[in-house]
């Protein structure tokens, strides 16, 4: 019998992933009374389209030829894998803290530090943060953690 590879265990693990998000978004309402769509669509939808796409990568892990006998990675790609994680560790430890602008520039800087200068970086997480910040505090209304000086 063929050993499955490490493809099809992760497509069926997203596959099972996707059931379960797909049966709790039917939890919210899919339409609104005389306000069109309801928060329910947005999860439906996406559960059904990750639930199709983890079918093509079955289907694409089981004709795969290669049998890849190592699946844990390792060397520098699992150092990078460990820097991000500890990163996003490090993101939701701090934006209670210190806010999001403060944390987003952070831990933006730290992800883009080794392709852009220092001062190319600072801008760029800087930037990216503060338009995240207006951007969902102003247009889309929704509140982000903010420090003692309020951003």
């Amino acid at each position: 019998m063929k050993k499955m590879n490490p493809g099809v265990w992760a497509g069926f693990f997203v596959l099972l992933l996707s059931l379960v998000l797909l049966v709790t978004s039917f939890s919210y309402p899919y339409k609104k009374i005389g306000l069109g769509l309801g928060p329910g669509f947005f999860p439906v939808w996406l559960s059904v389209i990750l639930m199709v796409l983890s079918c093509f990568y079955i289907y694409d892990s089981f004709k795969s030829k290669e049998n890849s006998q190592t699946t844990f990675p390792r060397g520098d790609v699992l150092r990078n894998i460990l820097f991000i994680l500890g990163c996003l560790v490090l993101f939701v430890v701090l934006i209670s803290f210190i806010g999001f602008v403060l944390t987003g520039t952070l831990f933006l800087f730290l992800l883009l530090y080794r392709g852009y200068k220092w001062y190319a970086n600072i801008a760029i997480s800087l930037s990216v943060s503060v338009f995240l910040f207006w951007l969902f505090g102003s247009v889309l209304q929704v509140a982000l953690p903010v420090n003692a000086f309020g951003w």
